[in-house]
């Protein structure tokens, strides 16, 4: 049984520093309205880069500018909207998220 290694120990001071701990829900909600917001967005530039005509700026093959086109339309829409420069609507789901997380909670006190 020499293969076999043991875990190091978790003290107190480790457990108080953080160590392992839980991402709270609100983090949770604040990157999932950040991504739904980011493939709105990705998929309106989509829809948009359709009625254009393509320019020969990333290369004459379809499948090779369209592959471009769309990992930097979903370079730009990431960045917009975790950067807090898109649309609010991030914003709006998580508050929206947040208060129906919240009404339960209040039904259950009162």
């Amino acid at each position: 049984m020499s293969g076999l290694t043991s875990l190091p120990a978790v003290d107190a001071a480790t457990l108080a520093q953080g160590a392992g701990k839980v991402p709270a829900a609100s983090d949770k909600t604040k990157e999932a309205a950040q991504q739904f917001e980011g493939l709105l967005m990705g998929l309106l530039f989509q829809a948009m880069r359709k009625t254009i005509q393509p320019s020969n700026l990333l290369g004459d093959s379809g499948h090779s500018r369209s592959t471009y086109e769309y990992l930097m339309d979903q370079a730009v829409a990431n960045k917009a909207a975790s950067s807090g420069k898109g649309w609010g609507l991030a914003e709006r789901l998580e508050e929206a998220w947040s208060r129906r997380d919240e009404a339960p909670k209040a039904q259950v006190k009162g």
